[in-house]
């Protein structure tokens, strides 16, 4: 397909999914064409009225013959998380890093990935773009790798804060995600343990995740990005659900099992514009959908594998579904 025809046209892998619901409500919003390209590892079905192509990272050959028709790649797929990469080591680091290593040989257009804060591990110190990276997890270390596979290509990779709050209506909402986990702990159990609470956490809505993404695909942003909207300690992350949901906390001196702690630094996203949104949705405003949909029962079951990245991968790799 020739460069007329696929101009502006966005390829989103992994676009069935928590972030993906966010970027594919963006694009549909601003009469972008795109594709969203899927193997449902997190979905059991994709009802969202766009076009879909269902397809592994993996399959090479599938991709090789419809990368040519867009002008854009937005790359979401992976296996996320550091429990859920520990269930399979070799399929972590087949889709994590592998499978960008091929595009990165295979494809010449614009490439948005997206990376972790996770990277920076554990570090007192404020870190930017230039901190030395301090990986704890194999999520963390391939999604650095990939980043370096990336460095020389036409690409803008973000490295994320965590991510909260609801996307669009058809992706699954993830419970295992900070600020959400601890809302819905707050609303089912009408209390709030804080474990340690020293330890900082840079924040984003999944909604301001989409738009940045969204936007990179006509923005001149190439390299490496921080990017949240507000860092938080997680004693004063409880502080706010507790004042939202009306829940009892407590703070524990033990400390929590996750050793990773950074407070990262915005400023190079600041200064190139990244941060210029079209509404910045707040903490608050993350806590009280989640507090909503569980009050509603909107969610029946805030406990169930399926809000889990790794029960839900493990529970596919204990039955055999887990390719």
């Amino acid at each position: 397909m020739n460069e007329q025809n696929n101009k502006d046209k966005v390829l989103v892998v992994g676009g069935a999914g928590y972030i993906g619901g966010a970027v594919t409500d963006i694009l549909l919003k601003r009469n972008i064409p795109f594709t969203v390209y899927d193997s449902l590892l997190y979905e059991h079905q994709y009802h969202k009225p766009v076009d879909f192509v269902y397809g592994d990272v993996r399959d090479t050959e599938k991709l090789e013959k419809i990368l040519p028709n867009y002008s854009t790649v937005i790359w979401l797929a992976a296996i996320v998380g550091d429990g859920a990469c520990q269930v399979r080591p070799d399929l972590t680091n087949a889709i994590n890093r592998d499978a960008v290593e091929w595009l990165s040989k295979n494809y010449d257009g614009r490439i948005i990935f997206v990376s972790t804060c996770s990277v920076y591990g554990k570090n007192d110190a404020e870190v930017d773009e230039e901190s030395a990276p301090n990986p704890l997890s194999l999520y963390a270390q391939t999604k650095l790798e990939s980043e370096k596979i990336l460095k020389d290509k036409n690409s803008f990779i973000i490295r994320l804060g965590t991510v909260y709050g609801l996307s669009d209506t058809y992706s699954r909402v993830r419970m295992d995600l900070a600020a959400n986990y601890m809302t819905a702990n707050a609303v089912v159990k009408g209390k709030l343990s804080v474990f340690g609470g020293s330890q900082w956490r840079p924040l984003v809505h999944v909604k301001n995740v989409g738009e940045i993404l969204v936007n990179g695909i006509d923005k001149p942003w190439k390299g490496i990005y921080n990017f949240a909207t507000s860092n938080y300690q997680m004693k004063d992350l409880g502080t706010e659900i507790a004042k939202i949901t009306g829940c009892k906390i407590e703070y524990v001196e033990q400390k929590f099992e996750d050793q990773r702690n950074y407070h990262a630094s915005t400023a190079k996203a600041e200064n190139d514009g990244l941060l210029d949104l079209e509404r910045v949705y707040t903490v608050a405003d993350g806590v009280k959908e989640i507090f909503d949909v569980v009050t509603s029962k909107r969610i029946k079951y805030v406990e169930s594998d399926v809000h889990f990245n790794v029960r839900h991968i493990a529970s596919l790799n204990e039955h055999g579904d887990l390719a």
